[in-house]
């Protein structure tokens, strides 16, 4: 019983961490690599495509909205524009010499990887009303405010003066960089924001990133007269074989504590049986004896089996009851600062888990039942 209480015990706590480690996992993994999914107009190739051929392909800031409208897999999408190439930016008491200006939409934050660390995102109204306000970038903020809150505080850049309004992080961005509303930058004395540089967007969800792409890819092919698998036509950048490959790591290694708990229970049975087994050893005697008074083979294996089965059955209880304690004691599990792993229960596991216990019991069980059930009288009485 105790052999079998260990390993139902371990199978217990296992189990209960087991179901939250995909999540934990693909968490853990997915901030390794970044989830911007962006679309950036190229050139066509040669010789088809349905237009000139070599044309470049540009994208209207204007038909935004029937690009959405096309793309029912993606749940927002952000135009984003740089006018002219960058150049030196002023606070009221430094300046730095070099910083790249760019526009985007609201919802550029919602799908990209950027971190607001202080202040707060511009809203749709200000989109909407080409305020004057700016979104810094902490190492450009950390330069030209020397350490200081950079919140309300002038920043020029252009021949304009904005209010910085938040310091943003992202590792996928140019360190010094500051982020204005679109229609802010169109108006930054350059006619080429009416075509965006490119478009980020993101899935509704994670398993349709592909439709995301492909009905992007033939909703700018429909507007601008090109094969939709032209791959030098515009350049899609996404993360769908990396998160393919984060959501089978995670299966992966739920499916390894899994067989470590099965192995686990088994194990415990194992010595369960063994221990039946020495039992009959030591019984040779009284087993034959009762052969002797009349007890069939099938009588005396039956036995010996269910002594078997009771011992693991009482064994996994006490074994459940051990668990249960441990988790408890045990208390959520911290991976990272940001991902902690929880026991939870999910009761189909452990409805796998009871037949898993009592077929190994009685798997394990069954060759001492037949040794047991081979015992000759004769043999037995004159072996005592």
């Amino acid at each position: 019983m105790t052999s079998v209480a260990f390993g139902a015990a371990v199978l217990f706590v296992l189990l209960s961490y087991a179901t939250g480690i995909p999540e934990a996992t693909a968490s853990i993994l997915r901030s390794l690599g970044g989830k911007e999914f962006t679309v950036e107009p190229r050139r066509m190739r040669g010789g088809g495509g349905g237009g000139r051929s070599g044309r470049s392909i540009r994208i209207r800031y204007a038909d935004l909205g029937t690009i959405r409208a096309a793309c029912p897999s993606i749940a927002d999408m952000s135009p984003a524009y740089s006018p002219g190439r960058g150049g030196p930016v002023f606070s009221s008491t430094k300046s730095w010499p070099w910083a790249r200006i760019t526009g985007v939409g609201h919802e550029y934050a919602a799908v990209t990887d950027m971190q607001i660390v202080e202040g707060e995102w511009f809203s749709k109204e200000l989109e909407l009303t080409a305020a004057d306000v700016v979104l810094v970038s902490k190492p450009l903020a950390e330069g030209l405010f020397e350490g200081g809150s950079a919140l309300g505080r002038p920043f020029d850049a252009q021949g304009r003066r904005f209010e910085v309004i938040g310091v943003y992080e992202n590792d996928a961005d140019f360190a010094y960089s500051a982020i204005v509303p679109y229609p802010t930058a169109m108006a930054m004395g350059d006619t080429g924001g009416r075509h965006v540089s490119h478009i980020a967007f993101a899935p509704r969800r994670p398993d349709l990133a592909q439709d995301a792409v492909d009905e992007i890819r033939r909703a700018l092919g429909s507007l601008y007269s090109f094969d939709p698998d032209d791959e030098r036509a515009i350049d899609v950048k996404e993360n769908i074989a990396f998160a393919e490959r984060v959501e089978a790591t995670s299966l992966a290694l739920q499916l390894l504590v899994l067989t470590i708990a099965v192995v686990a229970l088994v194990l415990g049975c194992l010595g369960a049986a063994n221990v039946v087994g020495i039992a009959v050893a030591e019984r040779t005697s009284e087993l034959g004896l009762r052969r002797a008074l009349g007890a069939t083979a099938a009588r005396i294996r039956l036995e010996v089996l269910f002594e078997a089965l009771f011992a693991s059955v009482c064994g996994g209880t006490a074994g459940v009851l051990l668990g249960s304690l441990a988790a408890s004691l045990l208390g959520p599990l911290e991976f990272t600062a940001e991902t902690r792993l929880e026991a939870r229960l999910e009761p189909e596991l452990f409805a796998l888990a009871l037949p898993v216990l009592l077929v190994t019991a009685t798997l394990a069980g069954l060759p001492a039942a037949a040794r047991a059930s081979r015992i000759e009288p004769a043999v037995a009485l004159r072996t005592e």
